[in-house]
């Protein structure tokens, strides 16, 4: 939550005014389901487009357990 919930919102579905303004995705949406574990690991590990990485933040099982928390985000 300290590090995701300001610009994907508390849950997940980027319905944040950032979120809008920065056409950040929804976590549950279909555009990030269909990514796989190593494309989300990746992505949270190095960042993508705007989305700063959070390998100096986050340990690699905190980073298994953020992918595994963003799969039970699927609509």
């Amino acid at each position: 939550k300290g590090k995701c919930a300001m610009c994907h919102g508390q849950d997940g579905s980027g319905n944040t005014p950032m979120a809008k303004s920065m056409g950040i995705k929804d976590l549950g949406g279909a555009d990030v389901q269909k990514m796989s574990d190593a494309d989300l690991t990746g992505a949270i590990t190095n960042g993508k487009g705007k989305m700063p990485g959070y390998k100096d933040k986050l340990s690699g099982a905190q980073i298994s357990d953020l992918v595994a928390y963003i799969r039970t985000l699927k609509h």
